[in-house]
């Protein structure tokens, strides 16, 4: 799925010292052999908003189009509004909800009341809640309708793929919500990132059912959250980079951290603020 290229030292000993949590806001790249990729490319922002939640919320921006993977938490919508038009954004293309928790579901009314939306994709609910009503009440208002994603889903938008890959339950004994969410694969190119939702046990083991989840970038599932198939997930996956969205009050468990450094992987916490992935066929930068 990946192609290495050989870098030079200088770069190869900054890598080894970003290896485990990225305390610093410095700049990494997996190629530095040309200063101009060509090609598409597709910038993902992991957005970091005021509170101590853990939530997730990222804006994916193409040459023409505009991709949101959840909304984050209701309080925290209009913030998320404010920060896309600073982007210029006007549409949103594709709307992703990987499940309903408050958490990821929570500022789409903002979402949708702001911006021209295109498809909704959604998984199936399990739950009921004020930010689903509220969710649901600006569809109604703007005449949208859900696609609920029940097989797997595949498109591409300015040489950008997506994947999207549903849950293969309906009725999970344990933990319904997490273990409904849709996990989301996006590559440009060689280069790929894997959003792995709230995924908990029974849903990580659906994943490494799979035959290719390989992804140089991981969001890691559950807020940081350790299952005991953990490791294994991050083994499947191969990833160079991690994204954490946890919380100061909902912080990452220090188990996933020691998995994640002991495969020598680079980690963000989206807790320190934004962290901007810019993706292409042959080149990955990350800055925060």
């Amino acid at each position: 799925m990946r192609i290495r290229k050989m870098i030079g030292l200088f770069m190869a000993l900054m890598l080894l010292a970003g290896c485990g949590r990225n305390t610093e806001n410095v700049e990494t790249q997996t190629d530095q052999t040309a200063s101009v990729s060509t090609g598409p490319s597709v910038t993902i922002t992991g957005f970091s908003a005021e509170t101590d939640e853990a939530y997730d919320a990222f804006v994916i921006v193409g040459e023409n189009h505009v991709t949101v993977i959840d909304t984050g938490l209701d309080e925290n919508g209009e913030e998320l509004v404010s920060f896309m038009k600073e982007q210029g954004i006007t549409k949103v293309d594709n709307l992703i909800i990987t499940h309903f928790d408050k958490d990821h579901v929570g500022g789409a009314d903002h979402v949708i009341n702001a911006f021209d939306i295109g498809t909704i994709y959604t998984t199936y609910k399990s739950k009921d809640s004020d930010q689903i009503d509220n969710y649901l009440a600006a569809l109604s208002s703007k005449g949208l309708t859900e696609t609920l994603v029940t097989d797997e889903i595949s498109f591409e938008m300015d040489g950008v793929s997506y994947d999207i890959y549903p849950p293969q339950s309906t009725a999970y004994e344990k933990d319904p919500s997490n273990n409904s969410s849709l996990v989301i694969m996006v590559s440009c190119g060689d280069n790929n990132m894997l959003f792995a939702g709230d995924a908990e046990k029974d849903r990580i083991n659906e994943l490494l059912e799979m035959e290719d989840i390989q992804a140089e970038i991981l969001k890691v599932p559950h807020h940081g959250r350790y299952e005991k198939n953990m490791a294994a997930l991050v083994e499947k996956v191969s990833p160079e980079y991690a994204i954490i969205t946890s919380g100061t009050i909902e912080p990452e468990d220090a188990e996933v951290m020691q998995i994640l450094e002991a495969a020598g992987v680079t980690t963000y916490l989206n807790r320190e603020g934004n962290i901007t992935i810019t993706m292409s066929p042959d080149n990955i930068s990350i800055t925060q």
